[in-house]
């Protein structure tokens, strides 16, 4: 990390709101004209035309904040939860979203104490890589550290008690989707929100249509953000098997699976 960028990493903890607007410079004034030259997922700009103002929404596996800061000035901050394990970047979130319910917690199929993995790539530590698969190896990660973290199933959440609704769940944990949202069973059948989860198949040994076929049983129909229309189409296997290449191109790599309610 240069000096400069040091100096400006210190500005999170002095002025946040300009921090912010800084780190996420891309997401401002963000359009369907304009995501492509960005390289931003266009998904970012879907979400906020889909969701209702009054919209309550998970984000689990919150990260730096993405999703966050997009939904900032669209929905009551009351009615947003982030859900981010690494350590370093749940206080940092803290700071840079104190009305926002944001919590340490892990997401997946059982309760416990785990270990999650953050992999060092070419010296530097990928946080947005974290995972509780911890014998998955990225492409060029020379080593990795590991912390304890508290793991929870979403369906034993003490905080669900007092949800009257719950609209929209975004799911982004490096390989554990299936695990995650097997531990929110009970929670999405009770509410069927539209989840948006994303699959990668280098993380899986099997194909990952078994997994988004999974979910639909659940009542769902797997849709996919067409890039030109801005509409909702419909995935099929041979749209998730021919886009795997190009991971760094935001605007054309489909990862982010959306499933609706079939009764939508």
């Amino acid at each position: 990390m240069s000096l400069y960028q040091k100096i400006a990493e210190k500005l999170q903890y002095i002025t946040p709101n300009f921090y912010k607007k800084r780190y996420f410079k891309t997401l401002n004034n963000l359009n369907k004209n304009n995501f492509s030259e960005r390289n931003v997922e266009p998904e970012l700009v879907w979400i906020k035309e889909y969701l209702p103002k009054n919209a309550v929404i998970l984000d689990i596996g919150a990260n730096v904040g993405t999703f966050l800061y997009q939904l900032e000035n669209t929905l009551n901050h009351d009615n947003i939860y982030g859900f981010e394990p690494n350590k370093k970047l749940y206080r940092r979130l803290k700071r840079l979203f104190p009305a926002m319910h944001v919590f340490p917690l892990a997401l997946s199929d059982e309760n416990i104490m785990a270990e999650f993995k953050v992999p060092i790539i070419n010296g530097k530590t990928i946080a947005s890589r974290g995972t509780l698969n911890t014998s998955y190896k990225e492409k060029g990660e020379e080593k990795s550290y590991t912390e304890k973290v508290k793991v929870i199933k979403l369906d034993e959440w003490a905080a669900l008690e007092h949800f009257k609704r719950l609209d929209f769940i975004k799911i982004d944990v490096e390989g554990n989707e299936i695990k995650t949202l097997s531990g929110a069973r009970e929670t999405i059948r009770q509410f069927m929100p539209t989840l948006m989860v994303e699959m990668e198949q280098r993380h899986h040994q099997t194909p990952i249509w078994n997994e988004i076929s999974e979910v639909m049983s659940w009542g769902y129909k797997a849709k996919y953000l067409n890039r030109n229309s801005f509409t909702l189409e419909n995935l099929t296997e041979d749209i998730i098997t021919q886009n795997t290449n190009d991971e760094k191109n935001k605007t054309q790599y489909i990862n982010n699976i959306i499933f609706i309610p079939k009764n939508i």
